[in-house]
C-alpha cells in the first residue's frame, strides 16, 4: 500500500510548480483529477507549437503521468460549479493562479472548504499570497533575477549574470508545496480539525535553496561573491580544472586529498609550503587556502591530463571527482549503474527522489490526453467519497 492511497487531489495547477507537486502526490499513491482549460489544456501540452507531439511531449508527460484530465470552462458559472462538485469529494485542492484569481473564480479556500470543511487547500503563486508583490507575475529566471540567485552564477563580478541552467525553483516549489501537503496530511490523521491553507511561493523556495548564503548575507550584511566552478569550501583543490580532452570537477578539501591531488598531477611540491601551510595533518580542511599562485600551477599541471584517466585514479585514492559530462552522456553511461528513480509505465518521468526499501519503482499509467476523464464530470459513481485505510 502507497502512502497516498485513497486520497484524492483536484489539482488546478498547470506548467511546471504546480504539476511537479501533484506528480510527487500521485508517485505516492493519491488520485490526481488535473483540470485543463478548453481547447489547448496545460501549455505544456503544446498543442500551439509542437502539434507533432498531438499533445503529449515529454515536458508534460515527465509530470502528468497517471494523472485523470477534465476539461472545464471556469469562465463560466457552470464550469465553476462542476469544481465545487468536484472538490467535495476530494481530500487536496491544489491551484496555481495569481493570488486573487481563485477567489474571483468563487474557488478560493472559504469557498472550498464551504462545500469540503476539512480540505487541504494548497496555492502556489510566484511572491506569495501577502505584501506589495503579491500581484506581481512570476517565471523561474525572472525569480531568479529577482531573488539574487542569477547574481551568484558565472565568473567575475564583472561578468553577465547567468541563470542556472533549467528551472530549479519552479521544481524545488513544487516539491515544498507536496511537502506542506504530506505535512498537512499527518495533521489530519492525528485528528486535527482546523482550516488548512498553504501559502507556496517562488520566492521563499528561491530563498531556500540558497539558505547558505543567506545565512550568510544575513549575519554580515554584505552579498557573497560569485564563486564560479570553485568548490564552496575555498580549497585550492576543489575547483573545475581543464584537461587536455575535457574539464574534470575535483573536491580535494583536506590535506590529505589535496596531497594525493598533487601526487596524481606529477605535483606533489604544490601540496607542501610555500603553497600551503607548514605542519598540516591529513584532516586538515583547507578552508579559503585557494591563492591565484596555487591555482595556475595546478591549471598547467591538469592541462596535460585525461579526464577520464584521471577521474578514474582520484576516486580509487578517495578524492571525489567526475569528469564534466552533457545530460545525456549521463544517461546513457553512469545511471544505469544506479537504481534509478523511474517510474514504471512512463519511461521519460522520473519519481521522488528516494526509493523505498520494500516498495519498487513508482508504476503509473500514461499522461492523459486532454480531456480524456471529462465525463467524471457527470458520474457520481465515478466520484464516491475515497477509502483510505487509518483516516479519521
Amino acid at each position: 500500500m502507497l502512502p497516498l492511497d485513497g486520497f484524492r487531489v483536484l489539482d488546478l495547477t498547470h506548467v511546471l510548480a504546480g504539476p511537479c507537486a501533484t506528480h510527487h502526490l500521485r508517485c505516492l499513491g493519491a488520485e490526481v483529477i488535473k483540470v485543463e482549460r478548453p481547447g489547448g489544456g496545460d501549455p505544456m501540452r503544446g498543442l500551439d507549437m509542437q502539434p507533432e507531439f498531438d499533445g503529449l511531449p515529454p515536458g508534460f508527460r515527465a509530470l502528468n503521468a497517471g494523472k485523470k484530465s477534465v476539461v472545464v470552462d471556469l469562465a463560466t458559472e457552470e464550469g465553476r460549479d462542476a469544481i465545487r462538485a468536484i472538490a467535495a469529494k476530494c481530500d487536496i485542492f491544489v491551484e496555481n493562479f495569481r493570488p486573487g484569481v481563485a477567489k474571483r473564480f468563487g474557488l478560493g479556500a472559504d469557498d472550498i472548504r464551504a462545500v469540503r470543511p476539512d480540505i487541504i487547500y494548497c496555492s502556489i503563486s510566484g511572491w506569495g499570497h501577502d505584501g506589495p508583490n503579491s500581484t506581481r507575475g512570476a517565471y523561474d529566471h525572472v525569480i531568479q533575477a529577482a531573488t539574487g540567485m542569477m547574481a551568484l552564477q558565472g565568473g567575475k563580478a564583472d561578468e553577465a549574470p547567468v541563470k542556472v541552467g533549467f528551472p530549479v525553483i519552479d521544481i524545488a516549489t513544487g516539491m515544498s508545496a507536496a511537502e506542506g501537503i504530506m505535512a498537512a496530511i499527518v495533521r489530519r490523521l492525528r485528528g486535527d480539525k482546523a482550516p488548512i491553507t498553504l501559502d507556496v511561493s517562488m520566492v521563499d523556495c528561491a530563498l531556500a535553496l540558497m539558505s547558505g548564503p543567506t545565512a550568510n548575507t544575513i549575519a554580515t550584511g554584505k552579498a557573497p561573491e560569485r564563486v564560479g566552478n570553485r568548490g564552496f569550501v575555498g580549497s585550492p583543490g576543489a575547483e573545475t580544472f581543464a584537461t587536455a580532452d575535457g574539464h574534470i570537477s575535483v573536491a580535494a578539501n583536506t590535506m590529505g586529498q589535496f596531497r594525493t591531488l598533487c601526487r596524481e598531477l606529477g605535483r606533489p611540491d604544490l601540496a607542501e609550503p610555500p603553497y600551503v601551510p607548514v605542519g598540516l595533518g591529513d584532516g586538515a580542511f583547507l578552508a579559503n587556502a585557494a591563492t591565484d599562485e596555487l591555482r595556475q600551477e595546478l591549471s598547467s599541471a591538469f592541462a596535460t591530463m585525461n579526464a577520464d584517466a584521471l577521474e578514474t585514479v582520484l576516486n580509487e585514492n578517495g578524492v571525489p571527482s567526475s569528469k564534466v559530462r552533457d545530460l545525456g552522456e549521463y544517461l546513457t553511461t553512469i545511471y544505469p549503474q544506479t537504481p534509478g528513480i523511474g517510474v514504471e509505465g512512463e519511461p521519460v518521468a522520473l519519481g521522488p527522489a528516494f526509493r523505498w526499501g520494500d516498495l519498487g519503482a513508482p508504476s503509473l499509467p500514461a499522461a492523459p490526453r486532454l480531456g480524456a476523464d471529462t465525463d467524471l464530470l457527470n458520474s457520481g459513481a465515478a466520484l464516491a467519497s475515497p477509502r483510505r485505510a487509518n483516516a479519521t
